[in-house]
């Protein structure tokens, strides 16, 4: 298992154990040892000169790892395979000579045509060699099988999980007219969010708060607040106080805003999001609402139609919270990870 390589496996164990982050490992890729007859191994994260090194070419090759893979050559050739859980990790792995194959997750390649022509061939290339791919998004498919010709067979589109005892149900006596967002990447649209809570503060009590790292994102006081840092586990008790979770997000391929998605059904609260691929896969009417980009009046009146009408919101909480145990947990995730990688160690013996 190669995570990025200042990934500390024990350090995250103890901060799951103090309530501070969700799942025993990141992602809860621990889960892949369920099974009785799979070991697994974390790469230990780089220490001192090593790590010194490594994080300045990180920095220069906008996040991919080469140096921790060519310092782990040695003991990664005695596994029957490497899995990555991101291209950051998985191309440097895969770009390497010999060794046991390489099953990588994809979140930030999108189709041919966003690369230059000198990219264009390296990423194919990279693409092609991986023995098999996990996918997490519909866009993500599209991308590979149409975009990039990528043989079906070895694209896995697998289930999002999250650690669904950690985002434990909140009781509605927490609710109060608050809206929530979270989220960091460059497909968030908290501007919108902001727009739109702001006409619908015209005509009803509401407020928002919103978690990013993010600049540039601003709330009124008296609407609000921002809480400018990565929430961890500090967003249980934002999703607890909220009845309503909002995503505004860009027209993206991505999956953005499925993690949210989520864990606001584990914490009982229904979803009102901008429509993308990967939020059609999971908003479902019984569970929240769609709604179409760069609307703030359409986002205003599905967030304004919960928050009058809070049986309908607690409903739709309840049927997310059955839908995202039975579903979407961390150990479900790494059951479909696990396969693929089952078959492609089967496919290379």
């Amino acid at each position: 298992m190669e995570l990025p390589e200042q990934s500390d496996v024990e350090a995250h164990a103890a901060a799951n154990a103090r309530g501070e982050i969700p799942d025993r490992t990141p992602y809860g890729l621990h889960h892949l040892a369920d099974a009785g007859d799979v070991e697994l191994e974390f790469r230990r994260p780089l220490t001192g000169r090593a790590a010194w090194v490594a994080r300045k070419v990180r920095n220069r090759l906008d996040g991919y790892e080469p140096v921790a893979e060519l310092l782990g050559m040695r003991s990664r050739r005695r596994a029957d395979a490497i899995f990555c859980m991101d291209e950051r990790t998985g191309f440097p792995a895969v770009a390497l000579p010999g060794g046991p194959p390489v099953v990588s997750g994809l979140v930030w390649v999108q189709g041919p045509e966003t690369y230059s022509r000198a990219a264009r061939p390296v990423v194919g290339t990279l693409l092609r060699r991986f023995a098999g791919i996990v996918t997490l998004g519909p866009g993500m498919y599209t991308d590979l099988v149409d975009g990039w010709g990528l043989d079906p067979a070895r694209v896995h589109p697998c289930r999002l999980g999250i650690d669904t005892e950690f985002f434990g149900v909140r009781p509605w006596s927490e609710a109060t007219p608050l809206v929530a967002g979270v989220g960091d990447d460059e497909a968030r649209d908290h501007p919108l969010l902001v727009e739109a809570v702001s006409r619908l503060a015209s005509r009803r009590r509401v407020r928002l708060e919103i978690g990013t790292t993010m600049a540039g994102v601003e709330i009124p006081e008296a609407l609000g607040v921002v809480h400018r840092r990565r929430m961890e586990g500090a967003v249980r008790a934002m999703y607890g106080r909220a009845t309503v979770v909002a995503l505004a997000l860009r027209p993206t391929t991505r999956g953005s805003g499925s993690t949210v998605v989520l864990e606001a059904a584990a914490s009982g609260r229904p979803v009102v999001a901008t429509r993308t691929a990967a939020m059609e896969a999971l908003v479902d009417p019984s569970r929240g609402i769609l709604v179409e980009p760069d609307d703030p009046d359409a986002l205003a009146d599905a967030i304004g139609a919960l928050l009058d009408d809070p049986e309908r919101a607690r409903a739709m909480g309840e049927a997310a919270r059955a839908w995202v145990t039975e579903l979407h947990s961390s150990a479900q995730m790494a059951s479909d990870i696990r396969d693929v990688v089952r078959k492609v160690v089967a496919d290379h013996r």
